[in-house]
């Protein structure tokens, strides 16, 4: 019983990796009802999760709130662009949708062309700027250079990304029976388990192109 309860046992550590996952949940949604604070937010969410999972640090208010801080304007930038983008890019689906539903036309394809670097460009730019420190310029050219040098996992990442907004517009009845995993799970477990990939994907890759990524982000000053 004493081995089970120990502190290194499995059951201590999945206990705490729960823990710190609602921890995160709540937190992010708190930060993220401005909408405009999403990005900073995600950011935050992803820079604790790295350090849970590399045991760098098991901590999940202070070192969130100190990203969110530190990371919040240049997370802003790139996030309230993007924000505006994804509105245009569904106000241009149900254009398409409403006129051209069953005919074709090249709207089609620039738009599913421009809505797939989109969705690499979100689903990649705040994970990476979670754990490194570099100019927006850089960052989005790394989420494609990481997309393509781990396209599965990438694409996994991806999927399970844009899955949770997918549910919460086209599945609401589903949300609401579920609410209290929403509330408390559903979007820290989504940031976690990208957050595994990513670190996966990042030791891949900084191989792959001899330290493609700026240093480590220890949001010491940003």
């Amino acid at each position: 019983m004493r081995k089970i309860l120990s502190y290194d046992s499995v059951l201590v550590r999945l206990f705490n990796t729960v823990t710190n996952i609602m921890l995160v949940n709540i937190l992010w949604i708190l930060c993220s009802i401005p909408i405009v604070t999403m990005g900073a937010a995600t950011t935050a969410a992803y820079y604790v999760f790295y350090h849970n999972i590399t045991g760098e640090d098991e901590a999940v208010i202070k070192p969130f709130f100190k990203a969110f801080k530190q990371s919040y304007r240049q997370a802003t930038l790139l996030w309230l662009p993007l924000l505006l983008i994804g509105v245009v890019l569904v106000l241009d689906v149900m254009f398409l949708l409403a006129n051209y539903m069953n005919t074709f036309h090249v709207l089609w394809i620039a738009t599913a062309v421009i809505g797939l670097l989109y969705l690499i460009v979100i689903s990649h730019c705040f994970a990476i700027m979670g754990r490194f420190d570099a100019p927006i310029k850089l960052l989005i050219r790394n989420c494609l250079l990481i997309f393509l040098l781990n396209f599965i996992r990438s694409f996994a990442i991806l999927l399970l990304t844009v899955t949770l907004p997918l549910v919460l517009i086209f599945m609401p009845q589903l949300v609401t029976d579920t609410l209290p995993l929403w509330l408390i799970l559903m979007f820290g477990l989504s940031i976690y388990l990208n957050a595994r990939m990513f670190l996966i994907s990042f030791d891949k890759s900084a191989v792959k192109t001899d330290g493609m990524i700026t240093e480590e982000n220890g949001y010491d000053s940003i």
